[in-house]
C-alpha cells in the first residue's frame, strides 16, 4: 500500500479521507472481478440457453446471487487488512469506521444500479433473447421498479456491513469468534425453525408478509439488518487492538 497518511497533525475529516483511498487500493479487486466473473456467468448461461428451441424453455439462475456474496468477503478482507495498517499510523477506531462506512455505501450505490439496469434490460429484452432470469428475480415481489431499487441497494448495503461485522469480529476474537458467531446463529435460527413449527405459526407468517408493504419487507428489513451490522461492527472496533 503506497498511500501516504499524514495522521499526527491532520484533521479527522482528512485522515477519514485518507482510509477511503488505502480502501480504492482494493478497486481492481472490488470492482474488476465481479463484474469479470459475472460476466463469465451470464456468457455460459446464455450459449447455453441459445442452444434450445425458442420458446422452449424458461430458466431462473441465482448466478448473480454472488455479487452480493462477493461484497460480504470483500468488506471482510478489507477491514481485517486496513485496520491494522491504518491504526499504527494514527488513524482512530471511530475514523476508520467512518472511512470505510463512506466506501461501502458507494459500493452498494454502485453495484445496486448495476443490477437494476441490467434488470430492467433483462426483462426488456425476454431475458436476452433466450428466456434467461438471472437479475430480475427480484421485480415479480418487488412490484414496480422503485421499490426493486431500493431493495437492491438495500441488499447491497447489508451484505456489505455483515461484511464488516464479520471482519471486525475476526480482528477481535480470530477465528474462534467467527466459528462461534456461526454457532450462535445457527442455534437461533434452529430454534426460531423449530418453535414455529411446532406451533404452527407458518401460515400466519407467511400471510403477514404477504400483507405487509413491500417497502417493509424488502427495503426496511434489510436497513434494520445493516443497521445493526453496523452498529456491531464499530462497537467492537472500539475494543479491538491492531
Amino acid at each position: 500500500m503506497t498511500t501516504a497518511l499524514d495522521t499526527r497533525t491532520a484533521p479527522a475529516r482528512d485522515r477519514i479521507v485518507s482510509v477511503m483511498r488505502v480502501h480504492i487500493n482494493y478497486r481492481t479487486l472490488a470492482f474488476a472481478w465481479p463484474l469479470g466473473i459475472l460476466a463469465v456467468i451470464v456468457g455460459v448461461t446464455w450459449a447455453v440457453l441459445s442452444l434450445a428451441p425458442e420458446g422452449s424453455t424458461e430458466i431462473k439462475t441465482g448466478g448473480s446471487l454472488f455479487v452480493f456474496f462477493f461484497g460480504l468477503v470483500l468488506f471482510a478482507q478489507m477491514v481485517t487488512q486496513v485496520f491494522p495498517f491504518v491504526l499504527g499510523l494514527g488513524v482512530t477506531r471511530r475514523e476508520f469506521f467512518r472511512g470505510t462506512l463512506c466506501v461501502a455505501a458507494p459500493h452498494a450505490l454502485v453495484f445496486g444500479i448495476g443490477m437494476f439496469v441490467l434488470s430492467v434490460v433483462e426483462t426488456a429484452t425476454n431475458g436476452f433473447g433466450v428466456g434467461m432470469q438471472m437479475f430480475a428475480l427480484a421485480t415479480p415481489l418487488a412490484g414496480n421498479a422503485v421499490t426493486e431499487l431500493l431493495f437492491l441497494l438495500a441488499a447491497f448495503l447489508m451484505c456489505n456491513l455483515v461484511g464488516m461485522l464479520a471482519g471486525a469480529v475476526y480482528l477481535r476474537w480470530r477465528v474462534s469468534g467467527i466459528w462461534t458467531a456461526v454457532l450462535v446463529e445457527s442455534v437461533v435460527i434452529g430454534a426460531v425453525i423449530f418453535v414455529v413449527t411446532w406451533q404452527g405459526w407458518w401460515g400466519t407468517i407467511t400471510e403477514t408478509i404477504a400483507d405487509a408493504p413491500r417497502l417493509s419487507t424488502m427495503v426496511l428489513l434489510p436497513l434494520l439488518v445493516a443497521s445493526a451490522a453496523g452498529l456491531g461492527t464499530h462497537v467492537i472496533l472500539r475494543r479491538t487492538t491492531a
